[in-house]
């Protein structure tokens, strides 16, 4: 170090550095070029903070073992640098191995080297760094070496500050873009498991959140729980490898790629996924790391899972990582969930960076859950104002045709009994008069006639019997009533005209379903019904499938299900949309009252019936019967 001209000129060449280019790692390198060809030291090292500033890593170094320098990370207080560090001070050491502060790192082969002067370097009062200079031979530095050395520390302090408000700058514009891209990504789907896969796939990916794992929990309000509802992230080392060289050939933005190019399906298949899935907690207090990641509405960075209290042995055994972060999903100020995210494969620590960054994911997550809640009760309101105005049209229906059929049924009645008498009174005699009338032939057809008569009128009384039927408010006469064994009596009517069509039966009755309370007669009725359509759909064969299963309906309504599907080519469009008006009818014979009148009964059980129509396939029956009305 020979005098101020040659400080001078290395002020102005740090200068010039500084000035050409933001890349940190690419300053530093240079600058310790210049410090070791003006000063003629043997080496130079510069170490650098991490975020928490408890650690310092080698960013550049010369003169030192390249190979094993890189490696080097020393804690706050440590040895020489670490006291630096530490205290903000500058110290220099002309027989370094004998000073109480030294601490000997082999990687970097200190014994070669005596002489030391290590140098902070500070921003804000805070150290981010030390410049680290050594000798092989016993010198003293003086005090204008020491002046050089703490002015090109507070010159490398302005390249790194700048350098870092830079980053910072291009990480937030590089986080807006990728948030914007998840946001308009969401956008593109109205289901829930897509919304929260493309935000999983944006925190996993290396460009955006980084994390090799993460895992979104729903809470299940019915139940009080946390429950494990998505999983994306590596099923190994291997696995991880292979995800991470894949993604990072890709060449479009993410948000081309995720809608456009993702398999979205993959990670439905990974044991990740599964493993995620079957995870439940109940939401009690100070049990779980997760559960009060919700209760606090906080996020957690877990550092050291061995030495937490909220996380159990079992939770730590299953989940394989000591460290990982948890957010919550929010929306409206109401906790819906939480995700968790790991670096298992590759241990990189959690910053708080990256934690805001999760956060900010996590807030879309939230509004994709509130959206998909919001959508479902739209859909379900919707279904139930349909369901509504149909019941409200059938019974402005019901009521005209109640009117007119009961009016006009005791107009027509009571001729009809009149003729159907006289018919059977004709028939009577003709047959007397068989013995005494030659003419046997003639006789007979008159007598063909009159039972004619009689057929018709009895078909027409039937008929206006039916409408009675149909028209009367009815009353039920209800029992208990085991429904898997009201079905097999009803096909049992059918069983050999099943066989002489060829039509196999597969029976699917959920077994302890409890009994209902039915009017059995009636509801049989609608059975026979059902499996007399079936069979007349299929007249060369086919199959028929009967289930019944619990189920929990609109509006968290416990219902008992039964389903009667055929496969005899269903119904065409035209005939779909008319089947239950009543009268409506395509057979020679028939009222076209059979699914009308089932409808009744079970509306008046207080159920529905649906028909699903797949033209080419075959028709679903639907009937849900309400468990409301059972018996205890």
């Amino acid at each position: 170090m020979k005098d101020n001209s040659q400080g001078l000129k290395i002020f102005q060449e740090i200068t010039r550095i500084a000035n050409s280019t933001l890349d940190i790692d690419e300053i530093l390198e240079k600058i310790i070029e210049v410090i070791q060809s003006k000063l003629h030291i043997d080496a130079c090292a510069i170490y650098i903070a991490d975020d928490n500033h408890k650690q310092f890593k080698l960013k550049a170094a010369i003169g030192l073992p390249k190979d094993t320098a890189q490696f080097i990370q020393l804690e706050l207080g440590k040895g020489v640098t670490g006291w630096v560090a530490e205290h903000h001070k500058t110290l220099a050491l002309s027989d370094a191995h004998n000073d109480p502060r030294f601490v000997y790192f082999p990687e970097i082969e200190e014994e070669k080297f005596n002489a030391m002067l290590s140098v902070p370097i500070m921003v804000d009062k805070q150290c981010i760094g030390v410049i680290n200079i050594h000798n092989e031979d016993q010198r003293e530095y003086s005090d204008l070496s020491i002046f050089m050395m703490e002015t090109i520390a507070s010159q490398v302090s302005g390249c790194i500050r700048n350098a870092m408000l830079f980053n910072k700058s291009q990480m937030l514009l590089k986080e807006q873009t990728i948030l914007y891209d998840i946001s308009l990504a969401v956008q593109t789907s109205t289901q829930l498991e897509h919304g929260l896969w493309i935000i999983l796939s944006g925190v996993t990916m290396g460009e955006a959140g980084g994390f090799n794992r993460a895992m979104v929990f729903i809470i299940n309000e019915s139940t009080n729980t946390l429950r494990g509802f998505m999983g994306l992230g590596p099923d190994s080392s291997e696995d991880a490898f292979r995800i991470w060289t894949r993604w990072g050939r890709k060449k479009k933005n993410m948000l081309q790629w995720v809608v456009q190019q993702a398999e979205k399906e993959e990670y439905k298949n990974s044991t990740f996924n599964q493993f995620v899935q079957g995870l439940n907690f109940p939401i009690r207090p100070n049990e779980n790391i997760l559960v009060e990641t919700v209760l606090q509405k906080t996020s957690f960075n877990v550092t050291d899972a061995d030495n937490h209290p909220l996380v159990s042995e079992d939770f730590k055994q299953a989940l394989q990582a000591n460290a990982f972060a948890t957010v919550p999903l929010i929306a409206h100020k109401e906790v819906l969930g939480a995700i968790l995210v790991d670096n298992r494969y590759n241990n990189n620590p959690i910053s708080d960076e990256q934690l805001r960054l999760l956060t900010r994911f996590a807030t879309h997550a939230g509004w994709v859950i509130e959206n998909s809640r919001l959508f479902t009760k739209l859909l379900d309101t919707n279904r139930e104002l349909l369901s509504t105005r149909e019941q409200l049209v059938q019974s402005e229906k019901l009521a005209a045709l109640g009117e007119i059929s009961a009016e006009v049924t005791h107009e027509i009645k009571n001729p009809l009994v009149s003729i159907g008498g006289f018919a059977r009174r004709l028939e009577n005699s003709i047959n007397d008069l068989f013995k005494k009338y030659e003419n046997e032939k003639e006789l007979e057809k008159i007598a063909g006639y009159s039972k004619i008569i009689r057929s018709e009128v009895s078909r027409m009384e039937k008929l206006l019997t039916n409408i009675l039927n149909y028209s009367k408010a009815g009353t039920l006469q209800r029992a208990p009533c085991n429904i898997n064994e009201l079905i097999e009596e009803a096909v049992f009517l059918f069983k050999s005209g099943f066989y002489m069509k060829d039509i196999a039966i597969h029976f699917e009755l959920e077994k302890n379903i409890p009994p209902l309370s039915l009017d059995k007669t009636q509801v049989k009725q609608v059975l026979i019904n059902l499996f007399f359509n079936a069979m007349e759909s299929m007249p060369s064969g086919g199959s028929l499938t009967i289930k019944a299963y619990p189920e929990t309906y609109v509006g968290g309504q416990k219902i008992i299900t039964l389903s009667i599907e055929d496969t005899g080519g269903g119904i065409p469009q035209d005939i779909y949309e008319n089947i239950f008006n009543p009268f409506f009818t395509t057979k020679s014979t028939g009222t076209g009252l059979g699914l009308s009148i089932s409808r009744k009964i079970i509306e008046m059980h207080g159920g529905t019936i649906r028909v699903e129509n797949s033209i080419g396939q075959g028709v679903q029956v639907y009937l849900h019967l309400p468990l409301q009305n059972c018996p205890d």
